[in-house]
C-alpha cells in the first residue's frame, strides 16, 4: 500500500486577521485538503497629576502617562513667566503675615509671592492592544510571521479493497476485505508570512485587507512497516480577504468591538467570520472576553482532511469529514492584556473552540516591546491543552495505481483509523507600524 500526502491549509491560515496587532487569532492549527478531485496545490481623557517635585508615573485605562519632574519658580507679584507651550499650569498664593524681628520700630514685611508650577502628560497607545484599532485618516499595518506544526499519530484498523479497473474482470467488486495492524504519525508544518492593513474610517470604523503567503509541508511517516516517510508541499500566496471592523464602546471603564470579514483560500474555500470582544479596564489590565463564528464553503470536493499525492496518481486520505461542503466553527474565551511598564505589554488568552469534528482547549500568551508610537513587535506562542480528537475513529481513502492485487491495476481503498496524540502549536512575530 502507497502513501502520499499534500494539505491544503484552511484552517492553518489563523482566521480572522486585522490589519491591527489587536487581531484574535485563531488557536486552531489544523491543516485540511479536499477531495474529488484535489489540487496540490480610543480616547481617555488625559488627567495630569499634580505632584510636589520628585517623578511619578502613572497607567490609566492601558494607557502610559509620564509626567517628568515639576519645576517652579517663586517670582514678583505681577511678574510674567515664560514657560513650554502647551504645559498645564497651577497657581499657589501665598500672603505670609507680619512678622517682627527686635524691637517694634524695626519690622520687616515679607513680600507676597506667587509660585507657578507646571507639568505635561506622554500619552501613548499601545499597538498590541487587543482593542486597538487606527484613528481617522490613519494606517495600521501588522506583519506576522510564523511558524504552525499540527500532529498525531494514528492506527489503521481494518480495509475494503475496492477493483476500479475497468478492464479488469473483477472491475466493480470487492477484491479483499479484513483488518489492519498498521500505524504511523501524520505532521504537518506551515510557514507563512501575513500582511494585514487597515484604515480608519471615522474613530471607531475600520476596514481591513489581507494577504498570507504560506508554504505548507504534510508527512506521513514512522511507519509501523518499515516503509519509508513520504511527505509534500504546497506553496504560494494562498489567502486574501477584506474585512471591517468597529469599536461601538469605549468609556473610561468598558470597551467593545465587533468585526466581519471574508477570506478566499484559493482552490479550496471561501470564509466568512464575525466575532465580538468586550472588555472591562482595571487600571493597568483590561480584562475581556470573545466570541467568534465561523463558515467554511468548500469550494472544491466534498471531504477534507490530510491530503498525500505523489507523481503517479497514488494518494491517502486520512479524513476528517465526507459528503460535506459546509463546515461550522465557533469559539468562546478569556483574555487580560496589561501594560508592565512605558515600553512593555503582556496578553493572554485561554480559548475553548468548537472545530467541526472535535473540540479543543488552547492557551495563547504574547509579550509586546513598543520603543514608540508608531511601532511595535509582539512575540506570541499558543498551544492546544486538550482536544477531543483523541481516540475518535474516522475513514481514510487509498487511491493505488498499480496495486499489489493481481489482475487489476486500479483499486480503491477505504477503511478506519484511529486517531491519538493530537496535537497543535505556533510561534510568530508581529511587527506593527502605525502612521
Amino acid at each position: 500500500m502507497k502513501k502520499y500526502t499534500l494539505t491544503l491549509a484552511l484552517a492553518a491560515v489563523l482566521p480572522l486577521v486585522s490589519a491591527n496587532a489587536y487581531e484574535y487569532v485563531n488557536n486552531n492549527t489544523e491543516s485540511y485538503s479536499t477531495v474529488r478531485p484535489v489540487k496540490a496545490t480610543a480616547h481617555k481623557t488625559t488627567t495630569t497629576t499634580r505632584k510636589t517635585g520628585g517623578y511619578k508615573n502613572t497607567i490609566t485605562n492601558n494607557f502610559y502617562y509620564a509626567q517628568p519632574q515639576e519645576s517652579s519658580y517663586t517670582v514678583e507679584p505681577k511678574r510674567g513667566i515664560k514657560r513650554p507651550a502647551g504645559y498645564t499650569v497651577y497657581k499657589q498664593d501665598y500672603n505670609d503675615d507680619d512678622y517682627y524681628y527686635g524691637a517694634p520700630a524695626k519690622r520687616q514685611v515679607a513680600k507676597k509671592q506667587t509660585r507657578e508650577y507646571y507639568s505635561y502628560a506622554e500619552r501613548k497607545y499601545f499597538l498590541a492592544h487587543p482593542f486597538f484599532q487606527p484613528l481617522k485618516g490613519h494606517f495600521g499595518s501588522v506583519t506576522d510571521i510564523a511558524y504552525a506544526k499540527n500532529s498525531f499519530k494514528f492506527d489503521m484498523l481494518d480495509a475494503s479493497v475496492l477493483d476500479i479497473d475497468t478492464t479488469s474482470s473483477t472491475y466493480g467488486q470487492i477484491v479483499a476485505a479484513g483488518t489492519l495492524n498498521l500505524n504511523a504519525k501524520q505532521e504537518t508544518t506551515q510557514f507563512l508570512v501575513k500582511e494585514d492593513v487597515s484604515y480608519g474610517i471615522t474613530d471607531t470604523l475600520a476596514l481591513i485587507l489581507m494577504a498570507q503567503y504560506d508554504k505548507t509541508k504534510t508527512s506521513f511517516k514512522d511507519w509501523s512497516s518499515g516503509d519509508p516517510a513520504d511527505s509534500l508541499s504546497d506553496s504560494g500566496l494562498n489567502i486574501f480577504g477584506i474585512g471591517i471592523q468597529n469599536r461601538f464602546v469605549d468609556t473610561d471603564e468598558w470597551i467593545a468591538m465587533v468585526d466581519a470579514s471574508f477570506l478566499h483560500q484559493k482552490n479550496t474555500a471561501n470564509i466568512f467570520e464575525g466575532g465580538v470582544k468586550a472588555g472591562y479596564k482595571i487600571d493597568n489590565t483590561t480584562i475581556y472576553g470573545l466570541a467568534r463564528i465561523r463558515y467554511i464553503d468548500i469550494t472544491e470536493g466534498d471531504s477534507y482532511g490530510a491530503f498525500v499525492k505523489d507523481d503517479t496518481g497514488d494518494y491517502l486520505m486520512l479524513s476528517y469529514r465526507n459528503d460535506t461542503k459546509d463546515v461550522f466553527e465557533a469559539e468562546a474565551g478569556l483574555g487580560a492584556f496589561a501594560v508592565l511598564g512605558h515600553d512593555f505589554t503582556l496578553n493572554g488568552e485561554l480559548i475553548y473552540g468548537v472545530y467541526d469534528w472535535h473540540n479543543q482547549l488552547s492557551v495563547r500568551g504574547a509579550f509586546g516591546w513598543q520603543p514608540g508610537d508608531q511601532f511595535a513587535l509582539n512575540l506570541y506562542a499558543m498551544t492546544s491543552l486538550y482536544d477531543s480528537a483523541d481516540g475518535k475513529t474516522k475513514k481514510y481513502m487509498n487511491y493505488d495505481v498499480n496495486p499489489e492485487v493481481s489482475g487489476t491495476n486500479l483499486v480503491y481503498t477505504t477503511g478506519n483509523y484511529k486517531l491519538k496524540d493530537y496535537n497543535e502549536w505556533r510561534i510568530g512575530l508581529q511587527a506593527i507600524l502605525y502612521f
